[in-house]
C-alpha cells in the first residue's frame, strides 16, 4: 500500500496539471477527470493490444474450431445425422464458451488502469467532488469520485472505440496483433480444435469422416 501511495505521489503533478488549467474549479474537476478517464482509455487500449499478441495463438485456435464445427453441424443437418449434429454442436459451443471467457478477460486487461486512477481521485478529492444542485436519488447531492469518474469514462470510451475503427494505422496494429503465428491452424490446442485440425490435415478428409470423427471425439470427452 505505501508503495502504491508513493507511487500516485510520483505521477500527481502529471495527473494533477488538467484540473489547473482552468480559472473555474469545477470546470477544472471536469476537464482534468475527463483527461485522466481519457489516458485510462488509452492504456487499457494499448495493454489489451499486449495481451492479444500473447494469446494470439489461442485466440485463432478457439476461433478455427467454432468455425469448423459450426460448420460440421450443417452438414450434418443437411444429411439429417441429429446424433452427429447434437455431438458437433456441442463442441461448437464448448469452443465458443472457451473464446467468449477469453474476451472476457482481454476486457478486463483494458480496464486495469482504472482502479489506479480511482485510488489517485480518492487521494485528491475524496469529500471534495463538485455538488449537484440537487438531492439526486441514490448519489445524493454530492456524487462520489466513481460516479464523477464513470458519467466521463463511459461515453469517452465509446468515443473512442468509434474513432479508432476508422482509423487505419489502429486497425492494422490490431490486424497484427491479433494475427496467429505461422502454422497455429491447423496445430489446435487439445479438446478444442483436434478433430476440426485432424480433419483439415489432409485434402482425403470428407465432411462424413470429420463429422464421424467430431462426433467420436464428443463421446470420448463425456
Amino acid at each position: 500500500m505505501d508503495t502504491l501511495h508513493a507511487a500516485l505521489a510520483w505521477l500527481d503533478p502529471l495527473f494533477i496539471a488538467p484540473y489547473r488549467l482552468p480559472g473555474n474549479a469545477v470546470v477544472g474537476f471536469v476537464l482534468g477527470t475527463a483527461v485522466l478517464a481519457l489516458w485510462c482509455i488509452m492504456l487499457g487500449s494499448a495493454l489489451s493490444l499486449c495481451a492479444t499478441r500473447l494469446n494470439r495463438r489461442r485466440l485463432a485456435e478457439l476461433r478455427h474450431g467454432m468455425e469448423h464445427h459450426h460448420k460440421l453441424s450443417e452438414a450434418a443437418l443437411r444429411a439429417g445425422d441429429k446424433e452427429s449434429y447434437k455431438a458437433v454442436n456441442s463442441q461448437a459451443h464448448d469452443a465458443f464458451g472457451h473464446y467468449f471467457s477469453l474476451g472476457g478477460a482481454m476486457f478486463c486487461v483494458s480496464i486495469i488502469p482504472l482502479p489506479f486512477a480511482l485510488a489517485w481521485m480518492d487521494m485528491r478529492f475524496a469529500g471534495a467532488t463538485p455538488e449537484l444542485p440537487w438531492d439526486a436519488p441514490l448519489i445524493g447531492q454530492q456524487p462520489s469520485i466513481v460516479f464523477w469518474f464513470l458519467l466521463l469514462y463511459i461515453p469517452l470510451r465509446i468515443t473512442y472505440a468509434n474513432v479508432m475503427s476508422r482509423t487505419g494505422w489502429f486497425t492494422r496494429l490490431q490486424a497484427w496483433a491479433a494475427t496467429p503465428p505461422p502454422g497455429t491452424i491447423p496445430g489446435a490446442a487439445p479438446g478444442v480444435g483436434d478433430s476440426a485440425c485432424r480433419g483439415s490435415r489432409g485434402s482425403r478428409a470428407t465432411p462424413a469422416s470429420q463429422i464421424h470423427q467430431a462426433r467420436h471425439d464428443s463421446q470420448d470427452g463425456g
